[in-house]
């Protein structure tokens, strides 16, 4: 467009020169400076303009991949989606803002400039422009009930035997991070039922096993959620190298365990309310012991931290909702584990596990063996783990009920599902 314009200028002056009549060629003279300065200016702010759309491009699908998402990593993946789309020819584009309210609407906004030519003779060094844009996700709102962390672990969930993960609650995702081929591995008469089963990598299925429903074909990774929670402080010891024999009953009360605590025979157990710190050790329970705890949550944390449960152990444990873990029964120390003793821990055995709250093992594998049901029939119960395998005839259940828990959810772990976004004013 410019050259042709030029091209007819320079026309229009070779035939003035030809002219003989003295008047025409000062004001052509005076008239071509500002005819120069609209030409210059429609090439800069048509530039502008081309800039301005693919900045609003970026941003719708940056809002756009944030309300499918719907989870507490919303803005990073609006954040990543934006850098991915965004071309900027030159112009200098301030960071983008996004944010969401608290009707679900999802915003996005950024400013930039690009630098002036023609436009400098009238002062103007820089043309600036803005976009902004808001989305929607409609969808059903629910929980990530069982997480497997891992970014790239093969396999990241094992089921083998007559193992199964049953989630029976309507609104629970099956989440497993791995983008690796056979991050899920089912072998034998295995079965995962859930209301969505959120796969980033691919499922290897082995002998009779069953999966259900087919794993979502969009599934993106979820962050550990808790890998930055805030954690309460750690005292002195209060108790070192506990543990309890024998046929007997005892109560127990919060404070620091150093050494862990290990329980034996048919030794029934009392966790009065607060929070069990476990230093430097594990949680040991074998034989035919059984555990009751309302308003308690572990701590492990220290050298070897984790969770040794066999034998046909009862545990009833419900979460504290008091202090930074509230919400959680176990929350493991991501910078913890060390060693050996620290790379798992295991529920194993024929016992009934009842967890109501988070189960939080981020940086160790979760065993399951034997025949233990897990987590039945608590009305709320998340597990996360680095990676979680289950053999022999244990089961994963989930029944999450949320009318019947007086737990506190952790926000992080809320997601919409089957989302479809759009856009809206």
């Amino acid at each position: 467009m410019l050259t042709r314009l030029l091209a007819k200028l320079r026309n229009t002056a070779c035939s003035l020169l030809h002219r003989t009549d003295g008047a025409v060629m000062p004001m052509f003279t005076i008239t071509l400076v500002p005819m120069i300065g609209l030409v210059g200016a429609s090439v800069e702010y048509s530039r502008a303009n081309s800039i301005r759309t693919g900045l609003q491009a970026s941003l719708d699908s940056a809002v756009l991949a944030a309300a499918r998402d719907g989870t507490f990593n919303w803005k990073k993946v609006a954040i990543d989606t934006y850098n991915a789309n965004l071309v900027t020819k030159g112009s200098s584009i301030s960071a983008p803002v996004f944010t969401k309210d608290a009707n679900g609407v999802y915003s996005g906004s950024a400013s930039g400039t690009i630098p002036s030519s023609f436009l400098k003779v009238v002062g103007l060094q820089a043309i600036g422009f803005g976009a902004r844009a808001n989305a929607v996700g409609v969808g059903t709102p629910g929980q990530a009930c069982v997480m497997a962390l891992s970014s790239n672990a093969q396999p990241s969930l094992t089921l083998d035997g007559n193992a199964g993960v049953d989630i029976k609650a309507p609104n629970c995702v099956l989440q497993v991070n791995s983008n690796a081929f056979g991050a899920v591995y089912m072998n034998g008469n295995t079965t995962i039922k859930s209301a969505e089963n959120c796969f980033v990598g691919t499922a290897t299925k082995v002998g009779n096993a069953t999966l259900v429903p087919a794993p979502d074909a969009e599934c993106k990774p979820m962050p550990d959620p808790f890998s930055t929670l805030s954690k309460p402080a750690v005292g002195p010891c209060d108790y070192t190298n506990y543990s309890a024999n024998g046929n007997q009953s005892i109560t127990l009360n919060p404070g620091v365990y150093c050494g862990g605590m290990k329980f034996n025979a048919q030794v029934a157990v009392t966790f009065s309310p607060g929070l069990y710190v476990i230093k430097d050790g594990i949680i040991d329970a074998q034989g035919g012991a059984s555990f009751t705890g309302i308003g308690v949550t572990f701590f492990l944390t220290g050298a070897g931290a984790g969770v040794d449960i066999e034998g046909s152990a009862n545990w009833h444990l419900v979460a504290s909702n008091d202090g930074p873990l509230a919400g959680f029964v176990f929350y493991l120390d991501p910078s913890s584990p060390t060693g050996q003793v620290a790379t798992s821990s295991k529920l194993a055995g024929s016992a009934e596990m009842y967890f109501e709250g988070v189960v939080y093992l981020g940086r160790q594998q979760l065993q399951l063996t034997g025949s233990s049901s897990t987590a039945t029939p608590s009305p709320y119960t998340a597990f996360i783990a680095d990676t979680i395998e289950i053999g022999g005839s244990g089961t994963l259940t989930i029944n999450n009920d949320l009318t019947k828990t007086s737990v506190k959810i952790p926000s992080a772990l809320q997601m919409t599902m089957n989302t479809k976004a759009r856009l809206v004013q």
